[in-house]
């Protein structure tokens, strides 16, 4: 016999009557799946507007219809809903179909009614759960049709909240939290709301949406909530909807901060939890600027979090939270050793080892501070526990990168490589276009850069495109970044091929742009680093080149193409490249470019603004341009100039070390009379400059080079006595105190040598054989940059040429084989 108890469930305006019948069946069959009371119905159950009904439904039966005649609708309703549950919950679940389903009998308006506001709201919720603008705009789209049922059928709190949350999850940015707002207005004024469910969803849209406003547009509604007494009191959900926005929005780390101690001072059930300090200390990790402070902040509300901790369990900070203080380490660039004490708090009060995540930020800080030493202890750990990924390997060659060891960045990329061929963990050991880019920054970065082979280069690039082709990631797209690091390469590279191989990337490029790749597009930037090749490769007419290439970037700009706005670096690599034709012609040309860059930035284009670099360009054009003394002056005029618009408060025109060196080069190559004690005298405001702690001007090698430059081409007496006192001051700061930037080269010996050998005086030959003596016993002790060379061994010949004295024909015979030898390759010095 079967059993024939009743359980009465409130949903809604109906009563659901779990009584021993077999469902009815639709317009689909019945699935497997089978709940009597599933998830969805016991969410209903749960939500204010379904409570209480009891005695609303007893004021109001004295308007119903017949006993029979409600009752059947209950039951006919009641069975629909039941199938809906159960068919929306299913996996595959065709909500589509289901909305159908009712729409058909929402159409046929039969006296006898078997749905009700629970069917649409079932459906409503379903909706919401696929996550995406279209289904949130059905769900939109079901509501309204809902709301022209009343009062028949009454859209209730949870109709709105399923939409509201809908957009929410959409991914609709910007335009799915106006739409909410325009949801929530419209509920305000049809009904009175009675919890801040809804407002919470609406200020959740702007905390996802992406906009730069986010922030505050949740702000105000928060506002109304706290200032309205008619509208719901918000809750702690409201305020951390309202610090998630503030967060997600451009430079609102602050704001968030500020509303987290709004709640401290609140106290009580709005006092913040674990998810408000959290979502701050995120905050603050996304920050773009004050970096320095933001980590200092966000440390400091992890130190509240785990103060707040043993008196209340749920404060217990987590791996998560170290994880984003550390990540603000690293964008800040504090020291390592703060960094690995937040290793000893996470053990002692998160009780939690460091997992993958943290453990790649570690990386990512030592790359950044370039401790690669410290990066490959820490992956060789990490090995060990088997906690590496491609994000591990990534970090550590970018670490190397940073310190220019491509050698190294190149093997690690094989070791990842290699464990992806034998790996069964899918992508996790899947090298990335950002893999690939770090190793070709290495290669950059390598002091050896000049020499690196190209084929090794293209060899990487047909790497990367196989493992694209065989897997077909996304992440292994090849874009403008890595492409631009190809450029660089190529730029650095003395390598004949490379004007060649630049050409016909940048054709690749142009042709992947006209195709519409969105991820390789050929940028200013780019450009820029072609006109340094054909420059540094001293490509004919290279200046020429560079120019009509501006000509071309600049028009596309004026055309709408974004992607070519002019930056510094082009119009810096303009400039040199007219300065290195070293011709009146490219001095004119390059004087000419920075007027115009001058009025450009008049007309309110800012990335035309002059900098440093523009006017360090152009003074080398005219050291370079052979004009003499009048060249000298302009130059100088140019860096007074800049020192003069520095101090009237322009940042971006403060003179540097290479401007000093560009003046003084002017004046040795000037042949003017008083050219060395000009040049000494720009020596002396350097000094004095960066003795004031201006870092960016100190002296060095190649300024001290050209000093002793122009004393060696000086005819007037004791000249070379005068260049070899700063050769010996460079010896002196190099080898007994250590500055690296002073060390001497072929060069700084060769112009004492070479001044010796014009000279009049009794001893010159004999000085200028001690210095090769000199030189020579530096290079036999290791030092490869003092190999004397033929240049080295025709000075001093003709130094023992003008010589008289006895031994003079002897030595300079003997440096005449020296030079026979060596030119015949013999390695006789």
């Amino acid at each position: 016999m079967q059993h024939r108890c009743v359980v009465l469930i409130l949903l809604g305006s109906a009563f659901v009557c779990l009584l021993p019948f077999q469902v009815a069946s639709f317009s689909r069959p019945q699935h497997k799946a089978s709940r009597l009371i599933t998830s969805s119905i016991t969410l209903l159950q749960q939500h204010p507007e379904h409570q209480n009904r009891r005695s609303q439904t007893a004021n109001t039966a004295r308007s119903r219809p017949s006993r029979s005649s409600k009752a059947r609708h209950n039951f006919e309703a009641i069975q629909f809903n039941r199938w809906l549950s159960q068919f929306l919950n299913e996996e595959q679940a065709d909500v589509e179909e289901a909305e159908q389903l009712l729409l058909q009998r929402v159409e046929e308006k039969e006296a006898i009614a078997d749905y009700d506001t629970l069917s649409f709201n079932l459906i409503l919720s379903a909706w919401g759960r696929r996550r995406s603008v279209k289904a949130a705009r059905r769900a939109d789209k079901l509501l309204q049709i809902l709301l022209l049922h009343a009062p028949t059928l009454k859209a209730d709190s949870y109709s709105y909240s399923a939409v509201l949350n809908a957009y929410a999850k959409s991914g609709g940015r910007r335009r799915a939290a106006l739409r909410a707002e325009e949801l929530l207005s419209q509920m305000e004024n049809t009904m009175k709301v009675e919890n801040d469910i809804c407002h919470n969803a609406v200020i959740d849209c702007w905390s996802v949406s992406g906009d730069p406003d986010a922030g505050r547009r949740a702000q105000n509604w928060l506002t109304r909530l706290e200032e309205n007494s008619q509208k719901p009191r918000p809750t702690r959900i409201s305020y951390n909807a309202c610090i998630k926005a503030w967060a997600r929005s451009e430079n609102g780390a602050s704001k968030a901060h500020k509303l987290l101690e709004r709640m401290q001072s609140i106290g009580g059930t709005l006092s913040p939890d674990k998810i408000s300090y959290s979502t701050c200390i995120d905050a603050y990790c996304k920050c773009k600027t004050g970096l320095a402070e933001a980590a200092i902040k966000a440390e400091a509300l992890l130190t509240q979090m785990e103060q707040a901790y043993p008196e209340n369990e749920k404060m217990r900070p987590d791996v998560v939270a170290y994880t984003s203080v550390l990540l603000a380490y690293a964008k800040a660039g504090i020291a390592t050793s703060k960094a690995l004490m937040l290793v000893e708090r996470m053990q002692k009060y998160a009780n939690e080892q460091p997992n993958t995540r943290f453990l790649n930020t570690l990386l990512h800080l030592f790359a950044k501070g370039k401790k690669a030493d410290h990066a490959e202890t820490l992956l060789n750990s990490m090995k060990m526990s088997n906690m590496t990924d491609k994000i591990s390997y990534t970090a550590v060659i970018s670490a190397n990168a940073n310190v220019g060891n491509s050698t190294r960045a190149r093997e690690l990329l094989n070791e990842l490589q290699s464990l992806h061929n034998s790996s069964e963990h899918g992508d996790k050991f899947l090298p990335t276009t950002k893999t690939f880019a770090s190793v070709f920054h290495a290669i950059a970065k390598d002091k050896n850069c000049k020499r690196i082979d190209l084929d090794e280069v293209d060899s990487l690039l047909n790497q990367m495109s196989m493992l694209y082709n065989e897997t077909k990631s996304p992440e292994l797209h090849p874009n403008t970044v890595l492409y631009g690091l190809v450029f660089l390469i190529f730029s650095n590279s003395q390598d004949p091929r490379a004007p060649a191989k630049a050409e016909t990337l940048m054709s690749r490029m142009n042709e992947e742009k006209l195709k519409g790749n969105p991820h390789v597009r050929p940028d200013a930037t780019t450009y820029a680093y072609l006109i340094n090749t054909f420059t540094k490769s001293k490509v004919h007419n290279s200046a020429e080149m560079a120019r009509k290439i501006l000509q071309e970037v600049e028009e596309g700009y004026r055309r709408g193409d974004n992607d070519l706005k002019p930056t510094k670096l082009l119009y810096s690599a303009v400039l040199q490249a007219h300065a290195k034709s070293a011709s009146p012609e490219g001095a004119d040309l390059a004087e000419e470019l920075l007027l115009r860059t001058k009025d450009l930035y008049k007309q309110g284009k800012v990335y035309a603004k002059p900098t440093t670099l523009y006017y360090n360009a152009v003074m080398d054009a005219h050291a370079r341009s052979g004009r003499g003394i009048v060249g000298a002056l302009r130059a100088e005029a140019l860096l007074n100039e800049m020192e003069q618009r520095h101090r009237a408060g322009d940042m971006e025109l403060a003179p540097t070390t290479r401007s000093y060196n560009a003046a003084i080069l002017a004046w040795k190559n000037s042949s003017a009379e008083d050219a060395p004690e000009r040049a000494e005298a720009l020596l002396k405001r350097m000094n004095e400059r960066y003795g004031s702690g201006d870092q960016h001007c100190r002296p060095d090698r190649v300024t001290i080079n050209s000093i002793i430059g122009v004393w060696a081409r000086c005819r007037r007496e004791g000249a070379p006595e005068r260049a070899e006192t700063f050769l010996r001051f460079m010896e002196h700061l190099y080898y007994d105190a250590g500055d690296v930037n002073f060390k001497p080269d072929n060069i700084s010996f060769n112009t004492v040598i070479d001044a010796y050998s014009s000279s009049s005086s009794q001893d010159a030959a004999h000085r200028a054989h001690a210095l090769y003596n000199r030189m020579k016993k530096l290079h036999e002790s290791g030092d490869q940059e003092l190999r004397p060379d033929i240049s080295t061994l025709t000075s001093l010949r003709n130094a023992w040429d003008r010589s008289q004295c006895s031994e003079a024909q002897e030595n300079a015979r003997h440096i005449r084989q020296l030079i026979f030898n060596k030119r015949k390759g013999l390695r006789q010095v």
